[in-house]
C-alpha cells in the first residue's frame, strides 16, 4: 500500500465516526462537524500551535483553517485579528462556529481557493498554511474535499501560494509554511527560488510515535528578513 493509499483510508475512516464531536484543546471549547479534515488523524495542527513563532498584536491570514485551530488560538491569544479561509465551506461554516462557541471576536472565516476570494487591498504580517504536503503526481484527481487538505498533485498549490503570497504580506510580513518531512523539499526549494524568497526553517519537532516530523519555515521576500 502506498503512501497515498494510508492517507485516503485514513481520511475515509475518519469520517465514519458519530459527529459532531467535541474536543477541548488549549482552552477552547471545540465542536468537528462532518466532511472537515480530521483533527484526531493528523496531529500537525496541534504541533503548530505549540510551536507558533511570535504574533502578538499582528495581523494573520490563514488558508486552509479546517476546523479552526491554530488560527483560532493565534486569535484568542494576542493577534490582532485573523482572517480565515478555506476551500471547504463545511470547514468555513465550522470554524464560524467554533469562534462563536468561544467568543472570539477579532476572526473574519470566508470560503476561498487559497488567495482566490482575499481582497486584493489586504495585507497581512502573517500569512499561515499548515500545508497539505503529500506529493501526488500531475492529474491526480481528488475524490473529496477532505483530500484537497492533505495532497497537492504536482504541488501547483504550493506554486499558487507562493507566486501570490507576498504581494498579501506588509513590508516587514513573512509566510509562515507548515510542510513536514513527508514534503518534496526540493520542490520548494525550486519554488522559493524562482519566485525570489528566502527560506528560514523556524522550528521542527515530533510527537512520541509519529512517523512525520514536523516543521515550520518562514518564507519572505528576499531583504526583508525575518528574526524570532
Amino acid at each position: 500500500m502506498t503512501r497515498l493509499d494510508n492517507i485516503r483510508k485514513t481520511l475515509r475512516a475518519s469520517q465514519q465516526a458519530i459527529f459532531p464531536r467535541q474536543i477541548q484543546e488549549f482552552g477552547l471549547d471545540l465542536v468537528v462537524r462532518k466532511g472537515v479534515f480530521p483533527p484526531e488523524h493528523f496531529q500537525s495542527w496541534r504541533w503548530i500551535s505549540e510551536n507558533f513563532p511570535p504574533f502578538a498584536a499582528k495581523t494573520i491570514l490563514e488558508i486552509g483553517c479546517g476546523f479552526g485551530l491554530p488560527g483560532l488560538l493565534l486569535a484568542k491569544a494576542g493577534a490582532r485579528s485573523l482572517l480565515a479561509c478555506d476551500i471547504n465551506p463545511r470547514a468555513v461554516a465550522n470554524t464560524l462556529e467554533n469562534a462563536a462557541r468561544n467568543r472570539i471576536n477579532n476572526v473574519e472565516v470566508i470560503e476561498s481557493d487559497i488567495f482566490s476570494n482575499i481582497p486584493p487591498s489586504r495585507r497581512f504580517d502573517i500569512i499561515l498554511w499548515n500545508y497539505p504536503s503529500n506529493f501526488a503526481p500531475e492529474g491526480y484527481e481528488y475524490v473529496d474535499d477532505l483530500e484537497a487538505g492533505a495532497i497537492d498533485p504536482g504541488y501547483n498549490l504550493l506554486e499558487r501560494f507562493l507566486s501570490d503570497g507576498p504581494r498579501f504580506l506588509t513590508e516587514t510580513g513573512h509566510i509562515v509554511l507548515g510542510f513536514g518531512t513527508n514534503a518534496r523539499d526540493d520542490i520548494l526549494e525550486q519554488i522559493t527560488g524562482s519566485n525570489d524568497l528566502t527560506s528560514v526553517l523556524l522550528r521542527s519537532g515530533t510527537y512520541p510515535g509519529a512517523n512525520v516530523t514536523y516543521r515550520l519555515f518562514s518564507i519572505s521576500k528576499k531583504g526583508t528578513g525575518y528574526a524570532s
